[in-house]
C-alpha cells in the first residue's frame, strides 16, 4: 500500500557542524505536510546566517518499524529472571 504524497509526513532536520564534529536534530521537534515544511524549510535556509556551519533538510516520516506489535521472546519471558525488589 503506497502512500500519496500529500499523505506522507516530514521532519526539519538540523544539521550542524561544530569544532569538526556533525551532528542531526529534529527542528522543532514536529511533523509536517510536505508543503509546510517545504515552506519552513526556505524560511529557515533565508534566516540561517551561518550556512557554512548549519544547513536543513527534509526527512519523510516512516511508521514502519512501530506498526506491528512487539513480540515478546521465551528469553523475555523466563520467570526464573530476579524481580525488582520494589
Amino acid at each position: 500500500m503506497t502512500k500519496d504524497i500529500k499523505d506522507k509526513k516530514f521532519f526539519i532536520i538540523k544539521k550542524r557542524k561544530f569544532l569538526g564534529t556533525e551532528t542531526y536534530a529534529i527542528h522543532d521537534s514536529n511533523m509536517y505536510d510536505l508543503t509546510t515544511a517545504v515552506k519552513k524549510l526556505l524560511a529557515l535556509d533565508t534566516l540561517n546566517e551561518d550556512r557554512e556551519n548549519n544547513s536543513y533538510h527534509l526527512q519523510e516520516v516512516s511508521f514502519s518499524e512501530v506498526q506491528e506489535p512487539l513480540i515478546l521472546t521465551n528469553e523475555v519471558k523466563n520467570s526464573d529472571q530476579m524481580e525488582i525488589p520494589f
